[in-house]
């Protein structure tokens, strides 16, 4: 499987199912390298797929491997053709040896359900990215989603969205991040019909 060559700090908490700032907090430590790349217009820090893997690895084996050996760990994965190794071997003469091809079959098939992403997904004139046959816009459901909307209450009010496309929405948008002004947390179906309920309990209920 051809790798990209960065992976953004969303991406790796998609990959590894944790929050991203677990994992900024994470790069922030060492001792993956990492480097800056634009996205969206904003520059955003990344690592290479050995950084993902490293993250994704560490917490497997964080009872078995000191601070220093993660270290360690982290070089020798560097230097190890990683696509068809089993094992890595660390410390004095390669005495440690570290089962890795059960953890990285795992990254892989995380990161091919990344990458299925966004072939769900096309672009807009605006460069929005919007759920592939449709004009709605993956962050403006994922807003929704954030907003505590249903999937169900979602659907109702884009009937042309299934549930699977609502939870794609969701999971590209946690990977890609919007950069700029957030969509709105409501729909405008949902917020008329609030102001009318409030209005009717305004006449039912007038206050002095």
């Amino acid at each position: 499987m051809a790798k990209p060559l960065a992976y953004t700090a969303a991406e790796v908490a998609f990959v590894l199912r944790e929050p991203v700032k677990t994992v900024k907090k994470a790069l922030d430590s060492g001792p993956i390298e990492t480097w800056l790349v634009r996205k969206a217009g904003t520059p955003v820090r990344a690592v290479d797929w050995v950084g993902l893997f490293y993250l994704f690895a560490v917490r497997s084996l964080q009872d078995e491997l000191t601070l220093k050996a993660r270290n360690e760990f982290y070089h020798a994965l560097k230097s190890t053709p990683l696509d068809q190794a089993r094992e890595v071997r660390l410390g004095a003469h390669g005495r440690l040896r570290v089962v890795i091809e059960d953890l990285r079959k795992e990254v892989e098939k995380r990161t091919r359900d990344l990458a299925e992403l966004a072939t769900k997904v096309e672009f807009n004139a605006n460069g929005e990215p919007v759920l592939k046959g449709t004009h709605i816009e993956v962050h403006r459901i994922a807003a929704l989603l954030s907003g505590n909307m249903t999937p169900e209450e979602i659907i109702e009010d884009y009937p042309s969205l299934t549930p699977e496309m609502v939870a794609t929405a969701k999971a590209y948008a946690e990977a890609h991040p919007k950069a700029g002004r957030p969509y709105p947390s409501k729909t405008v179906k949902r917020a008329i019909k609030k102001a009318g309920l409030d209005a009717l309990r305004e006449v039912l209920d007038p206050k002095e």
